[in-house]
């Protein structure tokens, strides 16, 4: 389905300047007033998110940024922040490819936002997507545009569908889903919600864990967050084999860390059995929105109760009193159980869209998708 006339109408209405990399880093004010006017996600889309990923992973990508500015009028109703590098893609094929800040799309690197998308004013998203898809099928410099883990799929799908006289080839991938707890009445609300057994685990067990020690719930202030996250890392390890973070991601995550800690939107903790650090989650809060962005815990301290689902308890019942009513469990699965489906009222869709062009991909990919198919 394309755009509707109206929506074309209004993004040949839009006028387009590109910001260089100092004006879009100076112009934190205007950027965090237009996100303030937009339904697009206000941690993955925010200013400090994002500056925080490309002085942290621009360099290693080799990537040049180019980001869209768009007005109506006077008016700034619109941005893209995109970049452009080279890739290869299935070790062998040579991509020019433009992406939205946030993600390396299929590069396991740097950090993986979701919900991206163009920043727009309420009511102006479509325009803004259908002047970013023309301003891009207009030039002649790239094989490949992609936008990753968005909840517009078919919205990008459809600003690029059936436009430029190449044709390009329009791919929707990697679907998954990203689960939300609704908080909005309160918690012991959101308790009688759960399935017996759910509730069980997140909340009945507490008394069960303090009868074998002191057990202790203590968020992270400025003087814990290297700590913190170096109790993450451990405790990572220990479930997955493998640390939350690595070295540039740690960089960035520890940056942005303590900007949000400023601003009051840190919400990390950790839990104290016997004194000891049993498990560290590592949130974020946005207004009415908590994310949780990672989590570790000790998986052979017991077998009887599981410490990240009785810390997620702690996290909400303290997120609820906060008046946060969305607890975002994000995309993403447990070890051995679907936890998150279980823990959540709602979710969103999640997708990749991938644009080819030129005289090479578009026709490869289709014989590839329809072997596959």
């Amino acid at each position: 389905m394309l755009p509707d006339r109206s929506a074309i109408a209004d993004d040949h209405d839009l006028t387009l300047r590109r910001w260089s990399v100092a004006d879009w880093l100076s112009n934190e004010t205007a950027w965090n007033a237009l996100l303030a006017r937009s339904r697009v996600d206000p941690l993955f889309m925010s200013w400090e998110w994002l500056t925080h990923w490309w002085r942290c992973f621009a360099g290693e990508l080799g990537a040049t940024a180019d980001i869209l500015a768009f007005y109506r009028g006077d008016d700034l109703v619109g941005l893209a922040p995109l970049y452009r590098r080279r890739v290869l893609r299935n070790g062998m094929l040579p991509v020019s490819s433009v992406q939205l800040m946030g993600l390396s799309w299929r590069d396991p690197g740097p950090v993986i936002s979701e919900y991206l998308d163009v920043v727009a004013a309420d009511g102006e998203a479509e325009a803004v997507r259908c002047a970013c898809a023309r301003t891009l099928l207009e030039e002649g410099a790239w094989s490949e545009w992609v936008i990753g883990f968005t909840s517009a799929g078919r919205h990008w799908s459809d600003a690029f569908a059936g436009r430029g006289p190449d044709r390009p080839y329009v791919r929707n991938l990697d679907r998954s889903a990203s689960y939300q707890a609704d908080l909005s009445h309160g918690f012991p609300a959101y308790l009688r919600s759960l399935g017996r057994s759910t509730r069980r685990s997140l909340w009945a067990l507490r008394r069960r864990l303090a009868l074998q020690a002191k057990v202790r719930f203590e968020s992270l202030g400025p003087a814990e967050i290297e700590a913190g996250f170096s109790d993450l890392n451990r405790l990572h390890q220990l479930r997955w084999r493998k640390e939350a973070f690595g070295r540039s991601r740690l960089v960035f995550h520890t940056g942005l860390a303590n900007c949000l800690v400023r601003r009051g939107e840190l919400a990390a903790s950790r839990l104290r059995i016997g004194g000891e650090v049993v498990s560290v989650l590592y949130d974020i809060r946005k207004g009415p929105i908590q994310y949780n962005i990672s989590m570790g815990f000790d998986p052979a301290f017991s077998r009887k109760v599981s410490l990240g689902l009785i810390h997620l308890g702690y996290a909400m019942e303290e997120a609820a009193a906060c008046q946060v009513t969305t607890y975002d469990l994000l995309a993403g699965g447990g070890q051995r159980s679907d936890y998150k489906r279980n823990l959540s009222q709602s979710c969103r869709e999640l997708s990749c869209v991938q644009v080819l062009r030129g005289h090479l991909l578009p026709p490869l990919y289709r014989w590839h998708d329809r072997v596959r198919s």
